[in-house]
């Protein structure tokens, strides 16, 4: 059996529910169980769940926003709990069609992988690329860098099965073996880089993280943090980006990545690329990733 995590945060005020939940229900393989984890929203998300006539459905409704990774690894758990054998985590500001869930699974299990992820493209853009495959770049401060993001879905690689460095947590399927040499996400993570993090805990356990380019998931992305350029996004993914390489690399690492990311950022000021009101939270994010 396979668990579907998807993790809710006053998702209702962002319209994306209805697309997700209809993927959901189209779904020609039914067997999994969806999980549906939502952080203490205040903008009818909770009401808008409560009525859902869904089957397979089960709801974990937290009494306040503990974030992303930790909402997964209560999803881990009750995975756990039922015995599945595998788990799926999956944005719900994505569509995708009706052989997803189920071609994942059997994807998976025909490539010998630990994790796979589908090809993902820009919601609004299913001719290009967002998720193919990733590597960790040293010339982008060990981060994990989407490797043919934007580009034309006509140059992707023709073989099926593509090896990748890690997998976004847009809509990763494990087998659950994985969880028994890893405890879960690392909660330190509130949201953005927990993915990054995994990828890099399984990469050192020898895990294969593959892409099979024959299956697509829609993405609209970021719009449920607000945006790429909100504030709550800058803060935590430049949080995110010293925590993960304080975790992963060494100490001359560190401050060449602190040195690198801090030039960027008044390279982009100069530029006008970054706009002053991003400034403020990117410090604040950047500092507490340094001290946490």
């Amino acid at each position: 059996m396979n668990l579907v995590v998807t993790i809710t945060f006053n998702a209702v005020k962002h319209d994306i529910l209805d697309g997700f939940f209809r993927s959901i229900r189209e779904q020609r393989d039914h067997d999994f169980q969806l999980l549906v984890i939502d952080n203490a929203s205040t903008d009818g998300t909770r009401d808008y769940l409560h009525a859902l006539d869904l089957p397979n459905l089960r709801l974990i409704l937290n009494d306040e926003n503990v974030g992303f990774g930790r909402a997964c690894n209560q999803g881990i758990a009750l995975a756990r709990e039922l015995g599945a054998s595998h788990i799926t985590f999956i944005n719900n500001d994505v569509e995708f069609d009706p052989d997803l869930i189920g071609g994942m699974v059997r994807s998976l299990e025909e490539s010998n992988a630990a994790v796979l992820s589908p090809l993902i493209t820009p919601f609004d853009q299913p001719d290009h690329i967002w998720f193919l495959s990733g590597s960790f770049r040293k010339t982008r401060g060990m981060a994990p860098y989407h490797d043919w993001i934007w580009q034309p879905r006509s140059v992707a690689p023709t073989n099926r099965f593509q090896r990748t460095d890690f997998v976004t947590g847009c809509c990763p399927v494990f087998r659950m073996e994985v969880f028994d040499a890893i405890p879960g996400f690392d909660d330190r993570f509130f949201v953005y880089w927990e993915d990054a993090d995994l990828s890099m805990e399984m990469k050192k356990r020898g895990f294969e993280a593959v892409t099979d380019t024959s299956l697509v998931c829609r993405h609209k992305v970021s719009v449920s943090t607000g945006g790429s350029y909100s504030a709550f996004s800058v803060y935590h993914a430049a949080r995110g980006h010293m925590l993960f390489v304080r975790k992963h690399y060494s100490a001359a690492v560190q401050s060449y990545v602190a040195a690198l990311i801090v030039g960027k950022m008044v390279f982009n000021i100069l530029r006008g690329c970054m706009r002053p009101q991003e400034i403020r939270p990117w410090f604040r994010g950047l500092l507490s990733g340094l001290r946490d």
